[in-house]
């Protein structure tokens, strides 16, 4: 825990408005089925994920009868091409497709690729998104979420290590937040609440100066940071998970992580008789 006296100082922060959720790095979206779990009332403002199978999987899930509107229909392949390439999918979770690569795909593959972003509300390549493009408004009327968990194969030995000290590496995408928060702050609207979750790495040996830096960095834009290694079999689950969670909140404000509890289930009662 990285509690301090100060910290017990400050008030809770209590959520009393509707919840806009921004998920960066989205992949099915699990932040937003936590959300549905726990009965928790939330728009799916907007999502941010470049891999294709990706994509489909989060409109399966949480958008499954959602029609696209047929009006809008594209009507050349040179557009949708033009479109999808422009917006940077990705079909390999590690680079941008190639134009030839779209090309190959054949018109009803790209129209359903199109379909999905577009239902999802999807700013595809978080390279190229902009603060602006998160469209933060009214933030006294509507309470935003953004949630980040960026790639960690590159803070883990079997990532060799790489790190996250630039966005030359995937876990560097951390820094490609950082951009997008400072384009928001010079329009004066940030999401009021940011959420991390990573592997335990994020603040490893190596890793700590980076996670310093970002911390810091999150510090001077006005968030309070607090930050924690959680293990799933404290919380009830019975899987050996352990995940660093970081909650930031806008303002002079205290958070304090979910007790404990007791496992009492076992990996048996959870698994199916008939799959």
């Amino acid at each position: 825990m990285n509690y301090t006296i100060f910290d017990l100082m400050y008030p809770k922060y209590k959520i009393t408005k509707p919840i806009r959720l921004i998920e960066f790095f989205a992949g099915y979206g699990s932040q937003a089925l936590a959300l549905k779990y726990l009965n928790v009332p939330f728009e799916h403002y907007k999502i941010c994920e470049w891999a294709i199978k990706s994509i489909q999987a989060y409109r399966d899930i949480h958008f499954p009868n959602k029609k696209y509107n047929t009006q809008n229909n594209l009507s050349t392949k040179d557009f949708v091409v033009d479109y999808l390439y422009n917006l940077g999918i990705s079909s390999n979770y590690n680079e941008p497709m190639t134009r030839k690569q779209i090309e190959r795909l054949s018109f009803e593959q790209l129209n359903k690729i199109y379909q999905n972003i577009i239902v999802t509300n999807n700013l595809v390549n978080i390279q190229q998104v902009k603060g602006s493009d998160l469209e933060i408004v009214d933030t006294d009327k509507y309470d935003y979420i953004l949630t980040y968990s960026f790639p960690c194969q590159d803070l883990s030995l079997a990532g060799k290590c790489k790190g996250m000290s630039d966005n030359s590496t995937r876990s560097g995408m951390l820094w490609e937040v950082e951009r997008i928060l400072s384009e928001c702050q010079e329009l004066g609207n940030l999401p009021q609440i940011l959420l991390m979750e990573n592997v335990p790495q994020v603040h490893s040996q190596e890793n700590i100066p980076d996670f310093n830096k970002w911390y810091l960095r999150l510090e001077e834009l006005g968030y309070k940071n607090y930050f924690e290694d959680l293990i799933a079999t404290d919380f009830g689950i019975p899987q050996t998970r352990n995940r660093c969670f970081m909650i930031s909140i806008l303002g002079d404000y205290s958070y304090m992580f979910p007790k404990k509890q007791q496992l009492e289930l076992k990996l048996s009662d959870l698994l199916e008789d008939n799959v």
